[in-house]
């Protein structure tokens, strides 16, 4: 019990902080939640987009973001980060209540190196409930199906029942329902293994074909029917812009992308395959614990966003095939390091250290971080005109502040939009400064809000180009956003314009370093050399940030970008 509290603590510990959400998609769910109240359906189409209103798109998150929007109107979306914080650990708790005592030598030291990886998926999303749903899956199907070694034992069988109605809400609020279905599928694989071996257990393969079958049929409820049942099949299949949650660890570090998540992602790996190995050793081979260690494992090296799968599918399996190991001088001394080693991680994450040692914007307290919020207050007070030209990254919260009175350019969903658009006009209008001419005048933008911490190669190419442009005036520059408007919007509306020449940290009152060193390296990527400014008033915040100490030492040696 004690060692099951230190990993729920263990958990706590990084789930606390602040939730980046609102960067992301938080915001576009709530307007589609508002929308869908409204409304009394669900919109089939883009919707939000005045490039591609009509587009069709699959809702698979549609209850999630009613749950979202009826919290913003009654208590409040502060209650959401601490519903979140309680989905999570209830889910992490149902998959160590699972873990027996027989199981438990190793628990500590293995679960402590599994937990890690859901550090890689902790803001506010439906897939939360996704890891509660295939943790309560998983728990429903071990406690009933199992305990047939004795005889049928039908009794214990009933709670398989409620699997059909936890598909239906599943299929509704997020994607990853297939994991349900797949659950069901392994422990019904399991009993056919068991009745071909023994004989016995045919009337529950009957049960729980019937609750497999059922399970299907009520995924068919939802607003898209079969489409909306068949949609993880294909949901990648149209889409024509890359983000980092659909791409494999691997491609990742192909391309230089750095993830702490990752080595702790290859070392579970390598355990499951131990674990595995050990069970063939001994023959105490178990298909279903066979079936869900490598479930998880397949999931998490398929993408990115299914890292916490390991410990929702694998983490069980994986201590049961290492089988029954005592607690011996050697596993107490493992648990004993780890333990210490879990309490000295806890410290840095709940005291901010571990944030500020890696440049991460998180910070220790439960709180949402809305780093397009003063761009938005900006464009709203002035009444910028329409139509806007905005990047992928934002379009999420533009639509949360702005939808109606504005529409985007596009936004953080590649599905809801045809894949020729991002290959044949996003990315080549960044790329190439001429081909946003041409957009321009196809589309006759007149407000430009953009992140100017997009990190892709054709962003970087714009914003020099932009900010450079006389047909385009700089009115607004924080340490997230600019926006640019025509010379003659300017004029009319007495917006003053912003020499990047000039800038200075002084302009500023930012509370963290963070802030100061995204608008340096901002400036300097772009070539003003004041961006160093920005980059020393970040050490003086923070001395022993990486990032700046990095930036200044290669300044130093007349090194850096130039």
């Amino acid at each position: 019990m004690l060692i099951k509290l230190l990993l729920l603590f263990f958990v706590f510990s990084f789930l606390f902080r602040s939730d980046l959400s609102f960067d992301q998609d938080l915001g576009r769910h709530i307007k589609l939640g508002e929308i869908i109240v409204a409304e009394g359906k669900v919109p089939k189409t883009n919707l939000f987009s005045y490039t591609n209103p009509d587009f069709p798109f699959i809702n698979t998150h549609w209850l999630f973001e009613v749950l979202v929007y009826g919290f913003d109107q009654t208590i409040g979306l502060q209650a959401l980060l601490i519903l979140k914080i309680i989905v999570v650990l209830t889910a992490v708790g149902i998959i160590l209540k699972l873990i027996s005592k027989d199981n438990a030598a190793l628990l500590l030291p293995v679960g402590f190196i599994f937990l890690h990886v859901l550090r890689e998926r902790l803001e506010l999303r439906p897939e939360i409930f996704s890891f509660l749903f295939t943790a309560g899956t998983y728990y429903i199907l071990e406690k009933s199906v199992i305990p047939a070694k004795a005889g049928i034992q039908l009794n214990k069988f009933h709670s398989a029942y409620i699997l059909p109605l936890i598909q239906l809400i599943w299929i509704n609020i997020h994607i990853y329902f297939f994991v349900g279905l797949i659950l069901q599928a392994i422990y019904l694989i399991h009993l056919g293994y068991q009745y071909l071996r023994s004989q016995t257990g045919f009337v529950k393969i009957k049960i729980m074909s019937v609750i497999l079958i059922l399970s299907v049929l009520v995924s068919l409820i939802n607003p898209n029917g079969l489409q909306g049942l068949l949609y993880p099949l294909k949901v990648t299949a149209n889409y024509g812009y890359s983000i980092v949650e659909n791409q494999t660890m691997f491609f990742l570090e192909n391309i230089n992308f750095r993830d702490p998540n990752f080595l702790f992602v290859k070392i579970s790996t390598g355990i499951v395959i131990l674990s595995l190995l050990a069970a063939l050793i001994r023959r105490h081979f178990d298909i279903r614990n066979f079936l869900q260690a490598i479930s998880g494992v397949v999931l998490t090296l398929m993408y990115v966003r299914s890292f916490p799968y390991l410990v929702f599918l694998s983490l069980p399996a994986v201590l049961q095939n290492f089988g029954v190991i005592k607690y011996k001088g050697l596993t107490y001394s493992l648990s004993l390091v780890t333990c210490l080693l879990l309490l000295f991680e806890s410290f840095l994450y709940l005291n901010g250290d571990y944030y500020r040692f890696r440049d991460d914007q998180h910070q220790v307290k439960l709180g949402y971080t809305e780093s397009v919020k003063g761009a938005m207050d900006f464009v709203l007070e002035n009444n910028l005109p329409q139509p806007i030209f905005n990047n992928f990254d934002i379009g999420s919260y533009i639509i949360y502040r702005g939808y109606p009175k504005y529409q985007v350019f596009v936004d953080g969903r590649p599905e809801a939009y045809p894949s020729q658009f991002f290959s044949g006009i996003y990315i080549p209008g960044q790329a190439d400064y001429n081909n946003f001419k041409e957009l321009e005048k196809l589309y006759g933008f007149r407000t430009i809000i953009f992140s100017h911490t997009d990190q892709t190669p054709w962003a970087k190419t714009f914003l020099s180009a932009v900010t450079r442009d006389e047909n385009w005036n700089l009115v607004y520059v924080d340490d997230f956003m600019i926006i640019l408007v025509k010379p003659e919007t300017a004029k009319a509306l007495q917006l003053k314009h912003v020499d990047l020449t000039t800038l200075s940290p002084n302009s500023y009152q930012f509370k963290d370093h963070l802030s100061y060193l995204r608008l340096g390296l901002f400036l300097l990527n772009n070539q003003y050399q004041n961006g160093l400014s920005f980059i020393q008033r970040a050490l003086l915040i923070n001395p022993n940030s990486p990032a700046a100490n990095s930036i200044m030492g290669n300044a130093s040696t007349n090194s850096f970008f130039w």
